[in-house]
This record gives structure tokens, C-alpha cells and sequence, in this order.
């Protein structure tokens, strides 16, 4: 699966350089598609959701047992020894009076009698000699000075309250939070791209219109020329006119530089080779929207606010885990000596038991830490609260936005359409001596405003709609009303 992807990825990336090479017109859709592959900040987001995936697999497994190899070295001071002396009087007395009973016992059986006090007397003095002289005079050692240990510990959880499920679900919630944060990342990176690839358009269309402005005065220059070489009107005329012609060639290649500037931006984004020949020639084209304000489910989808409730739901989760620190802990445990050469007679080969773990007293700090979940759960909900008003907001501005520029644009574009008749009906009297060569400067002067204005207001139009997508968890969206274009 690994290899099916890996080739897949680097086909693509074959197909993205052979369309670079060839200088074809790179869409916003296959800059959404290359970014996705190629730009540092999706790439670490995907390493973080993969990091949490690994968490949350360890946490299911948490209910498997611990089993621990423990093995050590041990020197003892002096060897484990047992006390016998401390004892002696007590096991000669005791064991010569067990013997007269004994003995009292047996006589019982045969005669229905016992024993007389001077024979019971006799059995007990020489019991007890016999005893008392056997009796070893030593303490027996019980563990050699040094050993060695080796075992197998088992340690199995039975129930802890809560604590196990409590981490499991953290570590899925976090895992989702990963998720989450990854199509943040990548519907904020749509949405610059988004940005940037429009004001490229922008850029485009600019640059056309410097075109047509350079060549409208440059032809304006000629004609004054030959105005002045006739005598029909002063010089002042031709130099104010190269003066206005040298001023559109130099922001036609202010403009030319800002859009190396815009693609050299592009191509950062897009994680490609700072000298890829990335090729953006569409122009702005203005395309009317209808959009309205969204429903709740709507604004469900933004990452913000899928992070925000996220958010509350892992608080609400440790407040559980809180709570499960007040509950005791049950473990069942198990230890196997692997070696017993030389083991104490106190350490036996094996055993098993249950094991209680429950802190009855701590200052009820577990107490308080529940409080503080407590706490934050009520932030988080409050937080995600302010976080949906606030996308609500700001979403009511992004449709005011476009509203307000929908009509700029209308006028604008009335405006325009009557600067271009005008200059045209400006240039034909010139022509014919019925306007002098200033008329035509101030009129392409104006005309040039009109049309910036206007393709300034559509930028500021794609850009609130960009916006309107990325606040609804859409960016790629914008697709639609720009890739048409081109």
C-alpha cells in the first residue's frame, strides 16, 4: 500500500514538473492539489495525527498485563540466620513433657492406668537430657551472604476506577484534535493559496491594462509629434506627454515585479523549488454570488469550531479521569524466581495475589483537582460558545462586504464603460483638431483610474468571498468563481 502511494505521489509530481516545463496555466486547483503534497505545514501536522494514532494504540493496550525480567545481585552484611537459643528452653521442656504424655498415653491403653510419678519423672529427666543435648548450639543460616535473583514479575490491572478507559478516551480525543488541527492547517493553506492566486489575477489584469495605457500614450506621443513638427501646437504638449508615457512604463514594470514577487510567494506555499516556473496568466473576471448566512451545521464544519468543541468534550473526559483518582486501584500480581540456586528460605519459587491500591488520604487534593476539571469544562463550553458567535460574526461581515462591493462594482462598471466612450469620442475630435493632445492624457488618465478602481473592487470582491469560504470550512470553494476563468 505504502509503494501504491509512493509511486502514485511521485507520478504527480513527474506531471506537475512536465506541466511547469511546458508553461501551462496552473489553475487554483492543482496549486490546492500540489500544496497538499508538498508544503511543510501539512506534512508536520500528518506526522503529529500519525504520533497520536501510536498513543492511542498503546492505550487500548493498557489493559494487557506488565511483565517485567527482574534480576539483581545481592551481598548481605551477614547472612539471614534464625535465633534457635531464644527458643531452646521451650522446645526441650515442651518436647520432654510430650514424651511423658506420650508414654502416660501408651501405659493408659494397656493397664487403664497411668503412669507413676516417679517413672513420668524418669521419662522427663531423660527426655530431656537427650533433647537438650541434641539441641544444636548454633544459629542455622538461613540465605547464603551473596546470591543471585531472577524473575519474571507479572502485573495484571483488574479495575482502576476508571483510569484506563478515562486515558483511552483522552488519547482518541486527542487523536481527533490531530484530525482537526490537520484540516485546519490545510483549509488555512487553501485559503491563503486562494488569497495569493487572486491577487496573481489581480496582477494579470493590471499588467493588460498598463499594456493598453502604454500603447494608448504611446501612439498619443506620435501624434503630438507630428502636431509639433507642423507647428500646430506648442513643444510643452510632446514633452508632458512623454512625461505621462514614461509613468505607465514604469508602473507597468512595477506591476511586472510585484507578480515575480506574487509567484516566488506562490511557489513557497506550494512547497516547490523557489525556481519552479510556476504560470498564472488568467485575469480577474467578475462573477456574481449569491451567498447567504449559514445555518448552524454550516458553521459545524469550520475546523475553528470543530477544534472548540473538541475541546470541550476532552474537558468533560477529565473530569471523569478526576474523579477516577478518589477510586481505588485492584491488580493482580504474580512473581517466578527463574533461578533459585541459593535463594533465602524466606523467598519462595513462585507465588500470585491481589494487590489494593486506594490513597485514603491526600490532603484532598484529588478533590480539588476535580473542582478544577470541573472549571474547565465550564471554560471550554463557554469558549466554544464565543467561538461559534464569533465565526457567526464575522461571517455577517464577509456577506456585508460583498454586498457593499457587489454595488461598487455595478458602478464601476458603468463608470468604465462610459470613461472608454468617452476617451474614444475625446481621441476622434483630436483627430480632427476639435481637442487639443491634453484632453486626451487627462481622459486616458482617468479612464486608467476607473479601471484600477474597478478591478480593485472585484480583488476586494474574491477576497470577502475567499474569506466567507475559509470562515465556513470550504476554501477550495473559490475554485468555482476563479478556475472558470481560465
Amino acid at each position: 500500500m505504502k509503494n501504491a502511494l509512493l509511486s502514485s505521489f511521485l507520478i504527480f509530481l513527474l506531471f506537475c514538473n512536465h506541466s511547469f516545463s511546458h508553461g501551462q496555466n496552473t489553475t487554483i486547483q492543482s496549486c490546492f492539489s500540489i500544496a497538499h503534497s508538498n508544503n511543510l505545514l501539512i506534512r508536520q501536522s500528518q506526522h503529529a495525527v500519525q504520533a497520536r494514532k501510536y498513543a492511542l494504540s498503546a492505550e487500548r493496550l493498557s489493559m494487557l498485563p506488565r511483565v517485567d525480567l527482574l534480576a539483581g545481585y545481592n551481598y548481605l552484611s551477614n547472612p539471614l540466620t534464625i535465633n534457635l537459643q531464644t527458643v531452646k528452653d521451650g522446645v526441650v521442656l515442651g518436647s520432654s513433657q510430650q514424651s511423658v504424655n506420650t508414654a502416660n498415653e501408651v501405659y493408659r491403653q494397656i493397664t487403664g492406668q497411668d503412669l507413676p510419678g516417679p517413672v513420668q519423672e524418669d521419662i522427663y529427666n531423660t527426655s530431656k537430657n537427650i533433647i537438650n543435648t541434641a539441641y544444636p548450639d548454633y544459629n542455622p543460616e538461613l540465605s547464603q551472604q551473596q546470591y543471585l535473583t531472577a524473575g519474571l514479575f507479572v502485573r495484571q490491572p483488574i479495575w482502576l476506577g476508571g483510569k484506563l478507559n478515562t486515558a483511552r478516551n483522552v488519547a482518541a480525543t486527542e487523536l481527533k484534535s490531530g484530525i482537526i488541527n490537520q484540516q485546519m492547517v490545510e483549509n488555512e493553506l487553501d485559503f491563503t493559496i486562494a488569497l495569493q492566486y487572486i491577487r496573481v489575477l489581480y496582477l494579470n489584469t493590471l499588467i493588460k491594462l498598463n499594456e493598453e495605457t502604454v500603447t494608448a500614450f504611446g501612439n498619443n506621443e506620435t501624434f503630438v509629434a507630428a502636431l509639433v513638427k507642423n507647428n500646430m501646437i506648442p513643444p510643452y504638449y510632446q514633452s508632458w506627454t512623454k512625461v505621462l508615457l514614461v509613468q505607465a512604463r514604469s508602473r507597468q514594470n512595477n506591476t511586472l515585479l510585484d507578480k515575480q514577487n506574487g509567484l516566488a510567494e506562490m511557489n513557497r506555499l506550494l512547497g516547490v523549488p523557489a525556481d519552479t516556473n510556476l504560470k498564472i496568466e488568467g485575469l480577474l473576471q467578475y462573477r456574481q454570488s449569491s451567498m447567504t448566512l449559514p445555518d448552524n451545521n454550516l458553521i459545524a464544519q469550520n475546523p475553528i469550531m470543530q477544534m472548540a468543541g473538541n475541546n470541550t468534550l476532552l474537558a468533560r473526559t477529565n473530569i471523569r479521569g478526576a474523579r477516577s483518582l478518589l477510586l481505588p486501584n485492584f491488580f493482580g500480581v504474580a512473581n517466578i524466581n527463574l533461578y533459585q540456586k541459593d535463594l533465602p528460605v524466606t523467598t519462595p519459587p513462585w507465588m500470585v495475589g491481589l494487590e489494593l491500591q486506594w490513597s485514603l488520604f491526600d490532603g484532598f487534593k484529588n478533590y480539588q483537582r476535580v473542582q478544577v476539571s470541573k472549571q474547565v469544562a465550564e471554560e471550554a463550553l463557554l469558549q466554544e460558545t464565543n467561538t461559534r458567535n464569533g465565526i457567526s460574526t464575522k461571517i455577517a461581515m464577509a456577506l456585508n462586504r460583498l454586498s457593499s462591493i457587489q454595488r461598487d462594482i455595478a458602478s464601476l462598471d458603468s463608470a468604465r464603460r462610459e470613461a472608454t466612450i468617452t476617451t474614444t469620442l475625446i481621441s476622434e475630435r483630436a483627430r480632427n483638431n476639435f481637442s487639443s493632445p491634453k484632453d486626451i492624457n487627462d481622459a486616458m488618465i482617468i479612464r486608467e483610474e476607473i479601471e484600477k478602481a474597478y478591478y480593485t473592487s472585484i480583488l476586494g470582491y474574491y477576497l470577502a468571498l475567499a474569506e466567507y469560504f475559509n470562515l465556513t470550512g470550504s476554501s477550495q470553494r473559490i475554485a468555482e468563481y476563479i478556475d472558470q476563468h481560465e
